[in-house]
């Protein structure tokens, strides 16, 4: 059942309340007034009511007598076109027309509710970590709600611990993982590179290798027979090893939903290390017998 708009000529003299209230006490002989104390949360959530019942009692107004529409232009108009502000608004606005003793109290003040019942500022969490990326930590998020915009913005009093910080990470879905991997997406799979791998290398290996010395686990060598004419081959393997910037970095906070992704070898700048090596003759040397750089 949906709820009946509270008459205009409440609205009106809610509205003349709230003005005064939002003007502060008189200054008395030295004129003037003196600025509320209240905090920007509040204050912002103050002068939210006053747009919606301004919009909804003012003849002039486009959304005039509609209570709805003006809590949703109240909404545009103080930067937050949502509708959850909107329907905030309009909450607040019925309970200032029934109670003027009921004014928005900030939430977070005594640290009883998780500021993540704040939808706004959920949102704006959330997006801030999908630009972090596979960057997410607590310590991050700590430094975000601590930025002096986010808390006059959202009337947060003090900074969160690192604890309070993992927790709202949870709160929020993600998981401090090792990251989900899929399949390498390098190519190996084309069908260009499984043609030349089975048609080309494969072959030309077989031939290398019947021309080659064998070793047994048990050490004994097991010698080609070959034409006459025809030389033994020495196989060299190349080997070498990549260490990358990031290797270290294993686990990182994912959303619980976050599926595998294809992901490409390597992850930042990397240094390789590289040699030769054959069964015949080991490490590759110099003529001198010098080894070789690996």
């Amino acid at each position: 059942m949906l709820a009946v708009a509270p008459d205009i000529t409440s609205a009106k003299a809610a509205l003349l309340d709230m003005e005064v209230t939002l003007r502060g006490p008189s200054r008395s002989k030295a004129g003037g007034y003196k600025r509320p104390n209240f905090t920007v949360w509040v204050q912002n959530r103050m002068e939210g009511i006053r747009a919606h019942l301004s919009l909804y009692t003012n003849p002039k107004s486009l959304t005039y007598g509609k209570w709805s529409e003006s809590a949703r232009q109240a909404a545009i108009a103080m930067g937050r076109d949502s509708l959850h502000c909107a329907r905030t608004f309009a909450r607040l606005s019925r309970q200032y027309i029934n109670d003027r003793k009921v004014l928005p109290i900030n939430p977070y003040g005594g640290w009883k509710q998780s500021m993540l019942a704040d939808e706004e500022l959920a949102t704006e969490i959330r997006e801030y970590l999908q630009e972090l990326g596979k960057f997410i930590t607590a310590e991050r998020l700590v430094e975000f709600l601590g930025r002096q915009d986010i808390m006059d913005k959202h009337g947060i009093d003090k900074k969160i611990s690192v604890r309070t910080a993992r927790n709202y990470l949870n709160e929020l879905g993600y998981r401090f993982r090792v990251e989900k991997k899929g399949q390498y997406s390098d190519g190996h799979e084309r069908a260009d590179v499984v043609y030349y791998r089975d048609q080309v290398y494969l072959p030309a290996l077989k031939g290398f290798l019947e021309r080659s010395f064998i070793y047994e686990p048990d050490g004994s060598v097991i010698t080609p027979t070959l034409p006459a004419r025809v030389r033994r081959t020495v196989i060299w393997y190349h080997d070498e090893s990549v260490f990358y910037a990031h290797d270290r970095r294993r686990k990182a906070w994912y959303h619980k939903d976050a599926p595998a992704t294809p992901y490409r070898k390597g992850d930042g700048a990397s240094y390789m290390v590289a040699d030769y090596f054959s069964a015949d003759f080991g490490w590759l040397r110099t003529r001198d017998g010098r080894p070789g750089a690996r």
